[in-house]
Parts: structure tokens; sequence; C-alpha cells
């Protein structure tokens, strides 16, 4: 039964059995994979008719083009929802955007730079490229009249590497009151400078910037594009989670160490990773959900943040706003393995394609893929023998993670 989860996940199918063999000899729990590919067959049945369609007679090629309409349909709810309409200019629907999600986020915490500390780095080191783009001559008169976290966020997009060097070595310098564990933040641009930056080209629609905490709204939402608000809000939900999940072991290390002390790391995206444990590498996601899960374990080093830790999917997330989305809840890591390539049934994953106007065959699957390797870690992570070789890292005493 690996060979569904294997053609799910696109690897090499041998490869992909050693691993499997291993863990279960290890945990001596056959059959875990077996149980989580029926449960995939089950579930994708489920969900294909709650979407409207029959397993039995509906093609994948036909369930995928079902699958876009649904999200059509939901990012039109969405929009009535949160109030965007066509008229609503791109400034407004970056702003609702980010309230919203704000709002979903609230119960994320993260290590972060206070706004005071981020406006005395950007002084140190002021962002000449950013601010010669946004045709302004005083840093001064900017960090007066803007959010001084939404410039440096714009700036670590746009800097070059000597600007991002100084701006590292500047927050080694950071003050005990200079950082705190804060909420989630969701900046976007001013409308000035959304027209000041309409020639400079940005790959992405979010920015996580992690040093600061926040997820920054990029000037390149396709407003107009059929499921750009669905997909938008969706990415920046998951950014922010993202951001504090990875937060976890800085703020495990704060109880002990300067919380200023670990900006920097933060700034570097260093997230230190688990041992393997048997062969398996833990990721800090399958992690945090484990301890989630197991909320009663005792855990020393842990108790202090234990309660604080939330777990809710990005499509639960969503479906708060608009209840019709319920149907994507619990469809993150399921998919069909078709010929010639695989069909995802994650939210994220049919709404891009939907933006991108992504024929069959063409389809993105990046975020089922990651959340099917995530969903078998942890069902692995939670057989007693695993769950005892990563709960012990979790302490200061190993020395190994934390």
């Amino acid at each position: 039964m690996s060979k569904l989860i294997a053609e799910l996940l696109g690897t090499d199918r041998r490869q992909f059995d050693k691993i499997i063999s291993r863990l279960e000899h290890i945990t001596l729990q056959p059959g875990v994979d077996t149980r989580l590919s029926a449960e995939i067959i089950t579930k994708t049945r489920a969900k294909t008719r709650a979407f409207g369609y029959e397993p039995s007679e509906a093609t994948a090629k036909e369930l995928y083009y079902g699958l876009l309409s649904v999200a059509e349909n939901h990012d039109e709810l969405l929009r009535k929802r949160i109030n965007i309409r066509k008229s609503t200019k791109l400034i407004e629907v970056s702003e609702i955007i980010a309230a919203e999600a704000e709002k979903l986020l609230s119960k994320e915490k993260l290590v972060a730079m206070q706004p005071v500390a981020v406006k005395k780095v950007l002084k140190a080191v002021p962002p000449k490229k950013t601010m010669k783009l946004l045709k302004y001559r005083s840093l001064d008169s900017v960090l007066k009249r803007e959010n001084p976290l939404v410039l440096y966020a714009l700036a670590r997009t746009i800097e070059d590497k000597s600007w991002q060097t100084q701006i590292n070595a500047r927050l080694k310098r950071l003050q005990a009151r200079d950082a705190s564990e804060q909420s989630v933040n969701i900046l976007y641009l001013p409308s000035s400078w959304k027209e000041k930056l309409k020639k400079n080209p940005f790959d992405n629609v979010v920015q996580p910037v992690p040093e600061i905490g926040s997820v920054l709204l990029l000037p390149t939402i396709p407003v107009m594009q059929k499921g750009a608000v669905l997909l938008t809000l969706s990415l920046v939900l998951q950014a922010g989670q993202r951001l504090s999940v990875e937060s976890l072991p800085y703020r495990t290390k704060a109880l002990s160490i300067g919380v200023e002390k670990l900006i920097p790391d933060i700034a570097a995206g260093y997230v230190e990773e688990f041992e393997p444990v048997h062969g398996l590498q833990p990721s800090w996601q399958a992690v945090y959900q484990l301890l989630v899960d197991n909320g009663n374990r005792s855990l020393p080093d842990f108790d202090l943040i234990l309660g604080d830790l939330q777990w809710e999917s990005t499509e639960t997330k969503l479906a708060s706003l608009v209840p019709e989305m319920d149907i994507w809840v619990g469809s993150h890591y399921l998919g069909y393995a078709s010929n010639p390539f695989p069909l995802s049934m994650h939210v994220i994953d049919v709404t891009a394609s939907l933006v991108l106007d992504r024929k069959f065959t063409e389809q993105i699957v990046s975020h089922m893929r990651a959340s099917l390797w995530n969903e078998l870690q942890l069902r692995y992570l939670k057989q007693d023998s695993l769950e005892r070789a990563v709960i012990s890292q979790l302490s200061f005493a190993q020395g190994v993670v934390l």
C-alpha cells in the first residue's frame, strides 16, 4: 500500500519502501502506511462525492475542473464575506486581507523585534535602494509617517547583499528591550508606494520576515483574477502559521537566553533540526502538531508555552469566514494518483491552479505533497518508540535540539 503514497509524493518507490520498512520494524506497529493509504482512498472518495461527483464515474480530469469551479465559487463567497467588490482598489484589498488574516492568526505566537527596535536598526543602516525606488530623501520623514515594519520588510525584499549583511551584523547588538514574544503581523504597502514600485518585479505574493514576526503582502495580487483573493488569504495564513511553528524552538530558548540574542538566528532563517529518528528526519511542523495533540504530556522545558500552542489548519480558518468552505477541511493531504500526474485536493493547490490557469496534467500539487509527508511523519511519531525519541530531544539536558 506504500505505492499510493509514493505516487502521490512523486518519490522513488524503492527508496520509499526502505524508509517505511525500517520505521515499521522500529515501531513494531506494521501497517501505519497501509492504514494511511486506506484512509486516503476512503476520504478521497467521500470528498469527491461532497464535491458533487461519483468516484466510480468521474474521471480525474472531470474532477479537476470541478474542483477549479468550486474554488472559483468559494472565492466569490469570500469576496462577499469580507466586502471586496470589483470596484475595490488594490490597496483596500490588501488592507482587508491583512486585517482578516491578523484576526485568524491572533493566537499564533512567535519571538520578534519590537517596532521601536526596527526603527533604530533602519536608522543605523538606511535602506538606500528602497528609499530611492520610493522617491524619498529623508528616512526620518518616512519613519514618522509610515510603519517601520513595512519599510523594513520591503527593504529585506529589495536591498542587495551588502545591506543584508550590515543588517544582520546590527541585529547582534540588540538589547533585551528590543525583542519580545508577540502575535503575527500582516503588513501591506501604502498606496503611494505601490504606485512607485510598479516597475519593480516581485516574484511572490507574500513575503515572510521572521525577525519582525511579519508577513508582507507584496503589490502583485491579481485582484481581478478568479480565485486571487482566496489564494492570497490562504498563502498569508499559511505563511503566518509557519512563522509561529518555526519560532517554537526560539520561544523555548527564550526561557533561559535573552530574547534579543535569538533575533540574528531568526533573521538568518536558522532553525535547528532534530536528530534523525531511525532514519526519519522530523520536521518542526510535525513535532508542533505532536505537542498540540499530546497537550497533557508534561515537558519541563516546555510547560510554560505548551498551553499557548494552537493548531488549526488553513482550511479550518477559512471555513470560519465562509461556512461553505468546510468542504476543504481534512482534504489537505488527499489526492488521486492519476496518470501522468497526481491530482491534489489541497485548497491552495487547486486555487493556485485556477489563478494560474493551469490545464489538467499541469496542475499544482506541491502543498498536498508537503501535507502528506507531514501527515505520514506524524502518524509514525505518534508511535511510542518514536515519540519518546523525539520528546527526549526537547530538553536542554539532552543538548541536541534546544
